[in-house]
């Protein structure tokens, strides 16, 4: 019922429009005429030029009502429905002469893992910066004693009952800490 009144309504307004347009054209001089009306009447090859228009004009008019409407209504929800024609476009528009049979794309992403790593990485990275591999290995053992260390303090620290026992592991802690920075 509403796609109907919605045509009803949209031809009314196309006839409405176009039939007085079409009388309007009418009335309005013939270029190089005077601009005053005219007392005999207008040739008869002009008038079924004028009736042949304003019947192209219904006719114009018929085929847009037969359409779908654009515009459904609905309690819920107010739609409008839109068509868009374009050509699509084919995947040789979009690529156009670029060769990607040969070789990698210009300017493109890197292609391997390692390519990718010596972009990211910092040169300053690539070297040791003088430290030598036994010294890397003491760095490495001093820092897993340590870690190791902390964590028994603080399961002890966590498990112990009184303060003596809490004054004792820090004192143990701090005589730990002086052994491993070589103060003895």
């Amino acid at each position: 019922m509403t796609g109907r009144l919605a045509r009803l309504l949209a031809f009314a307004l196309a006839t409405g429009f176009a039939i007085p347009a079409a009388a309007a054209a009418q009335d309005q001089p013939q270029p190089g005429s005077s601009s005053q009306p005219q007392s005999q009447p207008q040739s008869s090859s002009a008038q079924p030029a004028s009736a042949a228009q304003t019947t192209a004009e219904l006719e114009r008019v018929k085929a847009l009502l037969n359409r779908a409407p654009a515009l459904k209504l609905d309690d819920q929800q107010l739609r409008f429905y839109i068509e868009v024609v374009a050509k699509q476009p084919s995947i040789a528009d979009m690529i156009g002469t670029y060769d990607l049979m040969n070789g990698p794309t210009k300017r493109g992403a890197p292609f391997t893992h390692q390519e990718f790593l010596n972009m990211v990485t910092p040169q300053e990275l690539y070297g040791s910066g003088g430290i030598k591999a036994h010294e890397l290995l003491q760095f490495a053992v001093t820092n897993w004693l340590g870690q190791q260390l902390i964590k028994r303090a603080i399961e002890d620290l966590k498990n112990a009952r009184t303060e003596r026992e809490v004054q004792e592991i820090r004192a143990r802690i701090d005589r730990e800490l002086a052994a491993l920075r070589g103060g003895g």
